[in-house]
């Protein structure tokens, strides 16, 4: 087989698919002069909760701004300690520091990549003790508030026992699901309904994407809702009626009616990322260097196809496979546990072994939905052709990860 040239991500496919119909959606918004709230938003805002089985959702300007939105109108106040994971985009974080709360990086579970929902309780064990119902970190004093987890490449996180910690404790949970719109936990529950607050991120590359930024949060609790409308607005209640602190964070009509275009098209979208995950799981299955995502927690939609090397120079095999015509890339290269700003409190300072193991041996493959399978095939083809004749691929020590 000739070499091909397969991008690690390419839209053009889907915009030649789609674009008849959106360039239509597109041209009612600028006829409409509707550009900011109106009838599109609403229109998305309704279908959106529709389809995610939620009462409210609420757009916003983009996945950071719903995870700040989220945060601020929980509650969360300074010093606050937030319980997350290290294995994450720089926003699920950034967010609590923005707020000047404090993020403790509890680490992943090393099938799923989704925090640790053990290693949290184990956490508020050695670190913690309640005080008139409040979780309290002894070393500082801080008061622990919530868990913010992360729904990892597309699957959602252990809610279950997540739930069974924040009651117990009394903590907010905040649900990051930038990359898992249309994901299941094992009971069936969507998505969107499992924190207090869920976020969605609709950035272009994302399996529900915009034609720029554009976020959503998604909540069930009607006083929450309220909040978050407000506070999209800089704090309006109503017509210059301003009652509280707000930020000017609001989805345009036109990525309003694009999103509410291309949410008809989500649910064979992710059928057709899990398709191409089930071709790569079957293909690659018999790879001693490798370990294959495990899909644990319900319904994964494969935001990111993620494979764990072992003992396998991965910039030679990135870069072999470049060579072939086939685009990788790493997500994530380095643990937000690592990163010197979002730990200026060194009492709280965390040990995330898991995860510094991972940024450095994970590689991701392709997985745009309008992949044919023969590509995917080739680029089973041209991985294992590298494996299996590279022998300078193969890492003698553990000592040369540089972990």
């Amino acid at each position: 087989m000739n070499n091909k040239k397969i991008n690690f991500f390419d839209l053009s496919r889907q915009w030649s698919e789609t674009k008849n119909n959106l360039t239509e959606k597109i041209n009612s918004v600028l006829d409409s002069q509707s550009y900011i709230g109106g009838k599109f938003i609403e229109t998305f805002e309704t279908n959106f909760s529709k389809y995610l089985n939620v009462k409210h959702a609420i757009s916003c300007n983009s996945g950071t701004d719903a995870l700040l939105m989220a945060l601020d109108v929980i509650g969360m106040k300074k010093n606050e300690i937030v319980l997350t994971t290290p294995f994450s985009f720089i926003a699920s974080s950034s967010e609590i520091l923005a707020l000047e709360g404090h993020a403790v990086f509890i680490d992943i579970d090393d099938k799923t990549y989704n925090i640790d929902t053990n290693k949290i309780e184990i956490w508020i064990n050695n670190e913690c003790e309640l005080k008139n119902n409040n979780l309290i970190h002894k070393n500082t004093g801080y008061r622990v508030a919530g868990i913010l987890p992360v729904d990892i490449f597309g699957q959602c996180a252990d809610y279950k026992k997540i739930k069974e910690i924040a009651q117990k404790y009394n903590l907010w949970i905040i649900q990051d699901s930038c990359q898992a719109v249309g994901s299941l936990d094992e009971d069936g529950i969507m998505a969107g309904n499992h924190g207090d607050i869920t976020c969605f991120s609709f950035y272009p590359t994302k399996n529900l994407g915009a034609f720029g930024d554009g976020g959503a949060c998604t909540t069930n609790d009607p006083i929450l809702a309220e909040k978050l409308l407000r506070y999209r607005n800089h704090g309006r209640k109503n017509h210059y009626n301003y009652i509280e602190h707000g930020i000017n964070s609001r989805l345009d009509g036109i990525q309003a009616a694009i999103l509410d275009e291309k949410l008809k098209l989500l649910n064979s979208l992710n059928d057709r990322r899990c398709e191409i995950a089930s071709i790569y799981s079957k293909e690659l299955a018999n790879i001693n260097f490798i370990q294959l995502p495990k899909e644990i927690n319900g319904k994964h939609v494969y935001h990111q196809y993620c494979i764990k090397l072992n003992n396998i120079n991965r910039e030679e095999l990135m870069s072999s496979l470049s060579s072939m015509g086939v685009g990788t890339n790493i997500y994530y290269p380095k643990g937000l546990n690592l990163i010197d700003f979002l730990n200026k409190e060194p009492r709280l300072k965390t040990e995330c072994p898991i995860s510094d193991n991972l940024t450095q041996t994970i590689l991701a493959l392709p997985i745009w939905p309008e992949l044919t399978n023969e590509e995917v095939l080739y680029i089973c083809e041209k991985f294992k052709e590298v494996i299996n004749n590279k022998i300078d691929l193969k890492i003698e020590s553990v000592s040369q990860l540089n972990i």
